[in-house]
């Protein structure tokens, strides 16, 4: 990566991070008083609060909780037996998971970890006396959004979780969430609100190398959109005029556009995207790797290397639903994020082979299926899939050029999401019909995936909720939020995609069960209703 973002990415990159319990106290990086001269040096001070953000896509973490559990994207065990991990994303598939499934505590941890260096960098901020207060006001704004960005998706995973917004606990302090489950999600709702609502105005309205990586005041909106979005889910009570306003206020800032490739969002120097709101940065030798796992490895055959000029393959393990790759129309573009079909040697031109008996071209086919023996009468599914079936995430273009991990930034928010989150509020408030307004931002953003969009978008009749689900599949796939958009539209709780019958699941599958880890630490805390 050839630029230094906002001054804090490469600071943020080379942070050694060690902290994963929720009541976590972090003192050895408070730092002196006269530290706080210039901006540089307090964005290098911040840099611990943001050095945790790219946990959030390690394998079992929550893209994998967000993306597996869904319509779209499965993780199979093939038929030699591989990718199994002991049943663990099975049974993220079928919805059978518990308090004691792996995978779970991650997204725990991994968002209290982001509020507990948020929580102890405005503590030690709050302490100094010669800082300027403007400066002083800003930052720890700033600090807040990402606590409440923790939070946002503490709240959409589990709902009733404790509260902690300040580091200067007592030993051995031990938190607490509500009682009431539902009493408790609207309190941990609220608390998110009232830290956006106050933060945004301090927030910089930058958008460029300023503030990439980092929560400006558009990012922090797009947060607040989310929030009001799901608010008739998570507190019984419809927030459509809000999110309406809100991402108004997004559009009319002028600071984003639609690329008009929409894998312009993707690259390896996705830097230069206008659409994108909000990114992980990551560096091609400097960070982990955990681009290069969710983009790449986690993803594709192990003898897939060549055909992305790449050092190493994958692990075989992830592909698409054969349903959600149906689900596209022949000519839509977006469907060039999924590799299907032979895979070619870039530098040779041949067919890669696999390296398993008897050898076949490697050849990914989006139905689970036997192309090379035509009296193969065994069904596959999810839990014996042959070595190529199942289309491979593709959408992040794969380059290995400058080190040895992807430097891609991963997408977190985009302005697509702005428009189609407006659209479907406007259709919610008319009675889930799509008035002109909610048409014309849909056809917008599906407009750029064809190239010749005459004749494949929608009209008023139409453009139904379940459409526009469907097409919020196909533009945000395996981006973090399709668990997100199933509750939201009652798809997830007994969701009717392939292989599992899911049919006679409670709706406490909507929330995950607070691991029984961290209820064994600490009995202050109450299990979520159904587990």
């Amino acid at each position: 990566m050839s630029i230094l973002y906002g001054g804090l990415f490469i600071v943020m990159i080379i942070f050694v991070s060690s902290c994963a319990n929720l009541d976590e106290e972090i003192y050895s990086s408070i730092v002196p008083d006269n530290f706080y001269s210039t901006d540089e040096e307090i964005l290098s001070t911040m840099a611990p609060a943001y050095s945790d953000f790219p946990e959030i896509l390690t394998s079992m973490s929550l893209i994998d909780m967000e993306e597996l559990t869904t319509d779209i994207i499965v993780q199979t065990t093939r038929d030699y037996g591989g990718c199994y991990g002991g049943g663990v994303f099975q049974r993220f598939h079928e919805h059978t998971w518990t308090a004691e499934t792996n995978g779970i505590p991650n997204i725990w941890a991994n968002s209290y970890r982001l509020i507990n260096r948020a929580n102890m960098l405005i503590f030690q901020f709050e302490q100094f006396k010669n800082f300027d207060a403007e400066l002083k006001e800003r930052f720890i704004s700033e600090l807040r959004v990402i606590r409440a960005f923790g939070y946002y998706y503490l709240l959409n995973a589990f709902g009733n979780v404790p509260i902690i917004d300040r580091f200067d606990v007592e030993q051995g302090f031990k938190p607490t969430n509500e009682s009431d489950f539902y009493e408790g999600r609207q309190k941990v709702f609220d608390f998110i609100e009232e830290e956006l609502i106050v933060s945004i105005p301090n927030l910089s309205a930058a958008s460029d190398l300023t503030t990439y990586g980092r929560f400006n005041k558009w990012a922090a909106m797009t947060i607040l959109l989310k929030l009001y979005m799901n608010a008739e889910v998570w507190t019984g009570t419809a927030r459509w005029d809000d999110a309406i306003s809100i991402s108004d206020e997004i559009i009319d800032s002028g600071n984003y556009e639609l690329e008009r490739d929409y894998f312009t969002n993707f690259l390896k120097e996705n830097n230069i995207s206008k659409e994108n709101i909000f990114v992980i940065p990551f560096h091609p030798t400097l960070t982990p790797w955990w681009m290069t796992f969710q983009g790449f490895a986690g993803h594709h055959h192990s003898m897939a290397g060549p055909v992305y000029n790449a050092p190493v393959g994958g692990n075989n393990c992830r592909c698409a639903l054969p349903s959600f790759i149906q689900s596209f129309n022949t000519n839509d573009n977006r469907l060039k994020g999924w590799a299907i079909g032979p895979q070619i040697n870039r530098v040779t031109g041949d067919t890669v082979l696999s390296n398993r008996p008897p050898y076949y071209p490697l050849i990914y086919t989006a139905d689970f299926v036997n192309i090379f023996d035509p009296n193969d009468n065994v069904q596959r599914t999810y839990k014996n899939a042959l070595d190529y079936n199942g289309a491979r995430f593709s959408k992040y273009e794969v380059n290995y050029d400058a080190g040895t991990q992807m430097s891609n930034s991963w997408v977190i928010y985009r302005y697509a999401d702005v428009l189609l989150m407006k659209a479907e509020a406007l259709m919610r408030k008319n009675g889930n019909v799509a008035n002109q307004t909610a048409l014309d931002l849909v056809n917008q953003v599906r407009s750029r995936a064809f190239d010749n969009p005459n004749g494949n978008l929608f009209s008023t009749i139409d453009l139904t909720l379940d459409e526009l689900l469907a097409e919020r599949g196909r533009e945000f796939y395996y981006e973090g939020m399709r668990r997100n958009d199933l509750i939201r539209f009652d798809k997830f709780a007994r969701g009717e995609w392939e292989w599992f019958d899911r049919s006679n699941q409670g709706d406490h599958t909507n929330w995950f069960p607070i691991p029984q880890s961290q209820i064994n630490a600490n009995n202050n805390l109450y299990q979520n209703p159904g587990y």
